[in-house]
């Protein structure tokens, strides 16, 4: 094949949707390759689509799914991009967190910039604005770095001057182990943003240019999509409630 496939998922949740694109780039992603920042040959053997997602309704529940990896660390996850909790590792092992491209955005040149506030300014003035995004990209850096941000760019639209759609644009992304919590937090950046301009979270769209799964997961993300078969055809589901975070929570210290 001499084309990138490209795949769309949809689903009324996050975990439905998330587990569409892990069946569709599994049938239809095409064997590739891609520069690497940890394999020693420079080169990671993946398989390859581009997948656009569509969630329907965002924040309705379950919206967990029990394959993602990352369920123990999700919350702390959310965090980091929203409260910026690892913004002091940057300079220290860290280029960049997503919480200081979004938050705290800044050029050599430039004093640092607030995006997501100015999405909110932008919003509540002008609601049917086709300008309110935030980006990440900063040509500067970004160009001479091994691990650039994935996550390129936020657009957000009020639609009927009652629902805040959010679409968020990645340049690559793992599809098995990142994709679903890098989407469930940008779901709570969006439910955020609407409570500060006192809407409903609308519908989220999510494009990947690369949506990948590295090699050495294959065996794995297959185990996880016949355990999924296994537990429908028993009437059971893979989906969780939000509020099992909670299970995973650590005592705070004293």
């Amino acid at each position: 094949m001499n084309h990138l496939p490209q795949l769309t998922a949809t689903g009324q949740t996050l975990p439905e949707t998330w587990e569409r694109s892990l069946y569709l780039l599994k049938k239809h992603g095409i064997n590739s390759q891609k520069e690497s920042y940890t394999n020693p040959t420079g080169t990671d053997q993946i398989l390859e689509a581009s997948m656009k997602m569509v969630v329907k309704k965002p924040l309705q529940e379950p919206m967990l799914h029990r394959g993602c990896q990352g369920l123990a660390s999700l919350e702390e996850y959310i965090d980091e991009v929203l409260n910026g909790i690892k913004d002091c590792k940057i300079g220290k092992g860290w280029d960049y967190t997503y919480h200081q491209r979004l938050y705290t955005y800044r050029t050599d040149q430039e004093p640092p910039t607030n995006q997501i506030q100015l999405i909110i300014q932008k919003l509540s003035k002008t609601s049917h604005t086709n300008r309110a995004q935030a980006i990440t990209w900063i040509p500067q850096k970004d160009t001479q770095t091994q691990a650039p941000p994935c996550l390129q760019r936020i657009w957000c639209k009020i639609i009927n001057n009652q629902h805040l759609e959010l679409h968020t644009h990645w340049r690559s992304r793992e599809a098995y182990t990142a994709a679903f919590m890098n989407m469930y937090a940008m779901i709570q950046l969006q439910k955020q943003i609407a409570e500060e301009l006192h809407i409903q979270v609308g519908q989220y769209v999510d494009d990947s240019d690369s949506y990948h799964i590295y090699a050495d997961n294959f065996n794995e993300l297959e185990n996880m999509l016949q355990t999924i078969q296994a537990q429908k055809a028993k009437g059971k589901t893979p989906y969780e409630n939000s509020s099992i975070l909670k299970l995973y929570r650590k005592p705070k210290p004293q």
